[in-house]
């Protein structure tokens, strides 16, 4: 039989005029349980939160910011001494379009449009404040998918799980696997040693912000949210769990005294002349300073975790975020703290930093035990 043979060139036409299969679809489940698609890894992203750009850093991690074209920048408004080392790396951020809202979930949805997302990234909790504004629906009218992450309502094992989400939806499953098993490993061991702490457990007291957010004699704390949850999470009892009806709020320094907790943590964030200025580009005495200083507010002198150098003071910011396995690490250093003689929470930040991001070493500062009897 004589076979037809057609010259090269026809197959190339053919093979032009032939229809091609599409990309597939992204399809994924989000944070909220809901069913997103997209059809191709967005190339531009807006973000209800700018705290979600450091999930960004583990997985574009050349430049996190490059898909980001409109943002409510928390990180400058809450987290300005990081914001200085990013944006010194990446001048670029600095131009990306702030919408400026804080963090109670809101966005500006016509600055939002006009900058032509393919995708409305947003914090699990800010889904109420979105469907009440209406941004849920004109953003579906419009085809923009909106993808919920989750730093804050289920901090774990939540937020290891939004990064992997993100991976699947801006095709960097690999770079969220490496920090995902890093993650789960290092909660592992944590979960392994806790399990084996007896009962019952200490009673720890979060100050949160101390010395800014504190009214007269009442101090500022979490409940069933934030720190709280991260608290019980390294199998503590949260003393403004059974204070509080709220997520957060001012509780009494009366009531305090009379829980006696045994471990008592005051967060805080730099630059501050009245908070602990934990984080970047601050220093050991100045913390050291302000912890002593914390500590010998009226009625503090007779807590027994006072007493006993059990007043620890923690980088605030770790309650809602990506990172937030190093703030239980200093946690369960802090509450047991002959069970993880060698844990090392700073030494493990530095090695996330340099293993999983491009952010720049710079000096910083997340945890810090207040000098023995207040010296």
């Amino acid at each position: 039989m004589m076979r037809l043979r057609l010259p090269a060139c026809w197959l190339l036409l053919c093979s032009l005029l032939l229809p091609h299969a599409a990309p597939a679809a992204i399809t994924v489940t989000d944070m909220a349980g809901r069913k997103v698609t997209l059809a191709a890894p967005p190339q531009r992203i807006a973000l209800q939160d700018g705290r979600i750009a450091l999930d960004l850093a583990l997985l574009d991690r050349a430049h996190p910011f490059a898909r980001v074209v409109v943002w409510n920048n928390l990180l400058r408004r809450f987290d300005p001494n990081l914001w200085s080392v990013l944006v010194k790396h990446w001048p670029g951020a600095a131009n990306i379009p702030d919408m400026g809202f804080d963090d109670n979930g809101s966005v500006n949805l016509e600055e939002t449009i006009a900058e032509r997302p393919q995708l409305l990234v947003a914090e699990l909790r800010a889904r109420p404040v979105l469907e009440q504004q209406g941004v849920m629906r004109t953003l579906a009218q419009l085809g923009i998918p909106v993808l919920f992450v989750d730093d804050t309502e289920k901090p774990v094992p939540d937020a290891a799980r939004s990064v992997a989400l993100l991976g699947q939806v801006l095709g960097r499953a690999a770079e969220a696997k490496a920090y995902v098993d890093f993650y789960d490993s290092h909660l592992a061991s944590l979960d392994k040693v806790i399990a084996a702490q007896p009962k019952p457990r200490p009673l720890v007291f979060v100050n949160v912000l101390a010395g800014e957010n504190d009214a007269g004699t009442s101090c500022f704390t979490h409940g069933n949210f934030g720190w709280g949850l991260l608290v019980q999470a390294v199998g503590a009892r949260n003393l403004g769990a059974e204070l509080l009806r709220t997520p957060a709020g001012q509780v009494s320094m009366e009531a305090v005294l009379a829980a006696q907790p045994d471990v008592m943590v005051m967060t805080g964030r730099a630059p501050s002349d009245t908070m602990v200025s934990l984080g970047y580009n601050t220093s050991a005495a100045s913390v050291r300073a302000r912890l002593r200083a914390l500590a010998q507010r009226p009625g503090f002198g007779a807590l027994e975790a006072v007493r006993d150098d059990r007043v620890y003071g923690l980088y605030h910011p770790f309650y809602s975020s990506v990172f937030n396995i190093i703030g239980l690490e200093y946690l369960a250093k802090f509450i047991y703290p002959q069970a993880f003689t060698t844990l090392h929470p700073a030494q493990d930040y530095a090695s996330i930093i340099a293993q999983f991001t491009d952010i720049p070493t710079s000096p910083v500062l997340l945890g810090m035990r207040m000098p023995a009897n207040g010296g």
